[in-house]
């Protein structure tokens, strides 16, 4: 069975652009333009992964959805060190290039682990 993924993106295109790359490794993804959208659409369906944007999340929500049990790719347009750095100390698996499909499908590929939604 495939990962669910739901990606968050500040530019609607990149999003899209996203979409088409990631159905390399799941076809069930879904975009969202909000993390109280991303929020609704976990409450309703299992979404294992989350491809989120530095611009609309913070280090301390990526916290939050890792204890919650979701695996989360970072991006940013122009993610740097130190950015990778608190990414992954928030428990991310990668942070890549908004626009690096290739990138971004190596991190998702990284968890093979079944989902487990957090008791609520």
């Amino acid at each position: 069975m495939h990962n669910a993924i739901v990606i968050l993106q500040k530019d609607p295109a990149r999003a899209q652009n996203l979409v088409t790359k990631v159905r390399s490794v799941s076809e069930a993804v879904f975009i969202v333009q909000s993390l109280l959208e991303l929020r609704r659409l976990v409450s309703q369906f299992p979404i294992q992964i989350g491809v989120l944007d530095l611009q609309l999340v913070t280090f301390e929500e990526i916290v939050g959805l890792r204890r919650e049990g979701m695996e989360i790719v970072c991006t940013h347009h122009t993610p740097d060190d130190v950015m990778w750095t608190e990414a992954l100390d928030a428990g991310a698996l990668d942070c890549c290039f908004d626009d690096d499909g290739p990138a971004i499908c190596r991190a998702i590929q990284q968890t093979s682990r079944p989902y487990k939604r957090a008791a609520s």
